[in-house]
Parts: structure tokens; sequence; C-alpha cells
């Protein structure tokens, strides 16, 4: 390598090629190559669902929010519990217990009460009828024991659903 003086007078750097080198890469001998195959792909969510049912949390989840749109239909309509309530709740007492996991079958036989037990308070609390916790706890009280048919019914809907679950598992074992 050699510094010389060009013909406008600027310094130059020459690099002698023969003599000089520069590399980034490691010599090859020291870093040999790996070739992997790439991970196999793993199935979708919605295929992982098809073939196993969807989690307990999830059902939860999606059964809570379609129960409390039809609370919010009631709210809307006349502020008492009524018939969005009715069909979110036996909509969900069908539907739970037919698309939740196998291990998951107690969580979607229990849904359907609590479900009509949130949505009474809901419609209970926000229906404005109350003046007091008093008023409001004997208003729930009195919601329920009025959609006792409805909740007993989600109940029953539910528990044969999931009994025709398990006579269905056992038949193919």
């Amino acid at each position: 390598m050699t510094i010389t003086t060009g013909t406008d007078g600027a310094p130059r750097l020459e690099v002698d090629a023969a003599t000089t080198t520069l590399s980034t890469q490691p010599p090859a001998a020291e870093a040999p190559f790996v070739v992997t195959a790439p991970p196999p792909a793993a199935p979708s969510l919605l295929a992982r669902a098809r073939v196993d049912g969807v989690t307990g949390p999830a059902v939860v989840a999606l059964s809570a929010a379609l129960v409390l749109g039809g609370a919010l239909l009631d709210l809307r309509r006349d502020a008492s519990m009524g018939l969005g309530t009715g069909v979110a709740v036996v909509l969900v007492a069908l539907a739970a217990p037919a698309v939740v996991r196998f291990r998951s079958l107690a969580t979607a036989a229990v849904l359907p009460p609590l479900l009509v037990a949130a949505a009474t308070t809901l419609v209970a609390r926000f229906g404005g009828h109350h003046r007091g916790m008093r008023e409001l706890g004997l208003d729930i009280g009195t919601t329920l024991a009025l959609s006792a048919p409805l909740l007993f019914g989600a109940s029953a809907l539910a528990l044969v659903v999931v009994l025709v679950r398990i006579v269905r598992r056992l038949a193919t074992r």
C-alpha cells in the first residue's frame, strides 16, 4: 500500500492486490454452513378449533358477549328481561356445549344459569327501576324468580347437548 499524489495534487491511496487482503467474512474453514429444513407449518387457529374444539375460556367469552348483546337489546327496548336475553341464552345453551373441547364440557354445562344471573343483574342495575341497594337486590331476585323457566330450560338444553357428546364419545371408543 502506497500513498501518491495525483495530477490534480490530491493524495491517492494505491493498494497492491497481491500483498493486501481485506475480508469481512471469516475463513471458510472456521464457519461451516448448516442447512436446515423449514419448520413444519402449524395448523391455523380455526383448523385446531374444528378438530379439538374451542377452549373453555373462549367459549365463556363468546357466550358472555352474545348474552350481553341480548341484554343490551332488552335494556334498549323496555329495561326488563325479555326476548333478546332469552334467545341469546338459548343459543348459548345449545352452541357452547356443542363446540367446546371435550375436557371443558363442565364449563359449558354450568354456563347458562350463570349468564342468566349476569344478564338479570345487568338489566336490573341499568334498568333504572331501583333507588338503592336493597331495591336492586329485590329486583334481581324477583327477576330471577320470574325467569326460572328460562334458567331451567337453558340448563336442561345444555345438559342434553353435554350428554349427547358424552354418549357419542363413548360410542366411538
